[in-house]
């Protein structure tokens, strides 16, 4: 069915009918079944359980040609009764988005609904991942739905998202803005609102499907394995320059199995890489610095961003691979002004409380807080490598020498003074850089080639994930999802 566009309640703005089941379908196997939850669709959305490459997942989806997919309070009675099924039967959640906010003419019956319904989502993803696909409008109540879940996929050809539409912000503010300038996906991407996009529902729906393959259906398990993997076709390159920037993508795309890897977030946060991958046909959640974006340096919002992404690995039992070379957190006043200490101990809490198999390697330099926030032996990483050049020290060489040596410095002649750091400098860098350093100061557990970097990662995964397997089934913890 197709319907003539109609105009919002919520927003103001214009989009066009699209047929909910249509939308369901294209995400369901084309051979599978769906099984109706309360009636499937009435009162603005449909409800029901289907298959995703043979797998039951529970689906919930605005349906737009009813008051703009309004939630209405009979609506969410049906989200919650799926959401509880889904629950109790170990289903993962999906919600296709496509909604004009809270039901107005409803008042308080249909906000008290919605913040039940949120309520029973959070708890609910302490049990099952939960996975969002802005398709249309997400909007008022709806965008908190979907920004609460652990995978998030926004449409750029009509998809947008926001808390409040324009004629909410004339009203209160007087500012004169449109919907796409408020909830475009890209400004969401770049907002870190939403981790994935597509140019199209189905290239949206077919990026969720992919997610959903990365992920076991409940936190008691573990995700599935696929067989027929292929090796990378390169080796892990890093540069010898500590200064020299290059793309940890390279990197990745060396160590994890061919065509493996699904970025997260990246138009948020740049100074991090975190995403899903599969390392001999197992899943990997990999969480790496960039030393292309500020050398590194970790800010707010990429601290913010990889302490998500290792919550989410462990609550879904996703061993991690963290791939680390950082000068350390990001030294600036509107960093500390944002927040950076609270920001850093996001990530710090993250790698603490987590409990998957956690592998580390030092690709390049590590150093102060940059290398105890990034999995390191002292947070809890289960086994550490470094490449043969890494060093690990609490401050560059230069800036420790100029430090620890300012007043002798200070004391030389002008004319001999930049040769006097540089010796000082390197004598610090000995003490800390190369296999012999890095063994004897207890920061790794060994120096690894980087022709056998994946090979060596491999085996420890392999060894350290048989085990957590067999842990499993007596794990019982309190998940701290950061939202």
């Amino acid at each position: 069915m197709r319907g003539k566009p109609y105009e919002t309640a919520g927003n103001g703005g214009v989009v066009t009918d699209r047929d909910v089941v249509d939308r369901v379908r294209a995400l369901l196997d084309e051979d599978g079944k769906f099984l109706p939850v309360l009636g499937g669709r009435g009162e603005g959305v449909l409800t029901g359980i289907g298959t995703v490459a043979g797998r039951w997942v529970a689906v919930w989806a605005n349906d737009p040609s009813e008051r703009a997919g309004a939630l209405t309070s009979q609506g969410m009675r049906k989200v919650l009764r799926l959401t509880d099924l889904a629950v109790r039967s170990g289903m993962p959640i999906v919600y296709l988005a496509d909604s004009s906010g809270a039901a107005l003419q409803e008042g308080p019956a249909s906000l008290i609904a919605v913040g039940e319904v949120y309520r029973a989502l959070i708890k609910a993803s302490r049990r099952v991942p939960r996975l969002a696909a802005v398709l249309g409008g997400c909007v008022g109540g709806g965008v908190f739905f979907a920004a609460s879940s652990d995978v998030v996929v926004g449409n750029l050809s009509g998809g947008y998202a926001f808390v409040s539409g324009p004629r909410a912000a004339r009203f209160f503010t007087g500012e004169e803005v449109d919907v796409q300038e408020l909830g475009n996906i890209r400004n969401s991407f770049s907002a870190g609102t939403v981790q994935l996009v597509g140019e199209d529902e189905v290239s949206c729906l077919r990026v969720l499907r992919r997610v959903l393959g990365y992920l076991p259906s409940t936190t008691s398990e573990v995700p599935p394995r696929t067989g027929g993997w292929s090796p990378p076709s390169s080796r892990p390159e890093v540069p010898g320059g500590e200064d020299e920037p290059y793309d940890v993508r390279d990197v990745i795309a060396a160590l994890v199995d061919e065509g493996s890897f699904i970025e997260l977030d990246a138009g948020h946060g740049e100074a991090a890489v975190v995403g899903l991958s599969r390392i001999a046909g197992e899943v990997v959640g990999v969480v790496a610095n960039q030393p292309s974006e500020r050398g590194g340096l970790i800010d707010s919002r990429s601290a913010e961003k990889m302490a998500r992404f290792v919550s989410l690995c462990d609550r879904f039992n996703i061993p991690l691979l963290t791939l680390v070379d950082t000068p350390g957190f990001l030294p600036s006043r509107s960093e500390e002004l944002s927040g950076l200490p609270r920001h850093g101990s996001k990530l710090l809490h993250a790698y603490a409380v987590s409990e998957v198999p956690k592998v580390a390697v030092i690709l390049r330099r590590a150093y102060a807080g940059g290398y105890v926030s990034m999995c390191s032996r002292g947070i809890g990483a289960d086994y550490v490598m470094g490449l043969p050049n890494a060093i690990v020290a609490v401050q560059p060489p230069r800036l420790a020498a100029e430090i620890i040596h300012r007043r002798e410095l200070e004391r030389a002649d002008p004319s001999a003074r930049e040769e006097l750091l540089r010796r000082l400098s390197e004598d610090y860098e000995r003490t800390f850089r190369g296999k012999e350093a890095l063994i004897a100061n207890g920061v790794v557990d060994e120096v690894v080639e980087p022709g056998a970097l994946r090979e060596r990662i491999v085996g420890v995964m392999g060894a350290l994930v048989e085990s957590y397997r067999k842990r499993l089934k007596n794990r019982s913890k309190f998940y701290f999802i950061p939202y």
